[in-house]
């Protein structure tokens, strides 16, 4: 069975090399389009064009458990509810598939919404967040703009193969809430969180989410 790792946004394949090292099965990551070495292939993706892009990659001969964390793990989520034969297993680590945004995000877009129309465009750019600014520098504001809005709830609760959700307990980009809510919506699904780890749990903590890995995939 294979293990393919998909990086978080503003990441690459590179991230997972520590977690990658202690497997002694057949693992790897990719680079997704517009992200490390792999070239953008169109500013107006979607989750879907990327889950599509990454099944194209597959070998469908062989057995894969798919490992996404955060947008990577939304494009995983994307891909399991397809229900492709070759997926055998999926793990979601901070993969922010429920839209619910906190009441401090709804006010920011509530203010924003109000100024476009007073601030000309030019100046607009004052009012973006960090991942805002960074994904306009990079010619990827149009995939971020969609890829933050999507809403997977309805294709989640179509995830039929084990999965397993690993979660920072101190994430407070995609809070264990989201994780709760992801959990109830996947049936065959089982949380697991790790103390004091932040959104990036697999660095925080690389020996528990290894752990945690490896146990779900002996188990499926």
């Amino acid at each position: 069975m294979r293990i393919l790792f998909l990086h978080g946004w503003g990441q690459d394949k590179n991230v997972w090399n520590n977690i990658i090292s202690k497997f002694e099965r057949e693992a790897g990551a990719i680079d997704l389009p517009g992200f490390g070495k792999e070239k953008l292939v169109s500013k107006n993706w979607t989750i879907s064009d990327y889950a599509k892009w990454v099944i194209s990659k597959i070998d469908k001969d062989k057995k894969y458990v798919i490992v996404g964390h955060s947008f990577g793990g939304r494009v995983a989520a994307e891909i399991a509810s397809k229900n492709p034969k070759w997926l055998s297993g999926l793990v979601l680590s901070a993969a922010p598939c429920v839209y619910k945004p906190s009441n401090k995000t709804k006010l920011k877009i509530l203010i924003y919404k109000f100024l476009k129309n007073f601030v000309p465009s030019r100046l607009r750019g004052l009012f973006y967040s960090i991942d805002q600014k960074n994904a306009k520098k990079l010619g990827l504001y149009n995939i971020f703009k969609n890829s933050v809005v999507y809403d997977q709830k309805k294709s989640l609760s179509k995830i039929k193969v084990p999965t397993l959700l690993i979660w920072g307990e101190a994430d407070s980009d995609v809070p264990l809430r989201i994780a709760i809510d992801i959990n109830r919506l996947i049936k065959n699904s089982q949380l697991r969180s790790i103390e004091g780890a932040t959104h990036n749990s697999f660095i925080d903590n690389p020996n528990l989410f290894y752990g945690y890995v490896r146990s779900f995939i002996q188990s499926i």
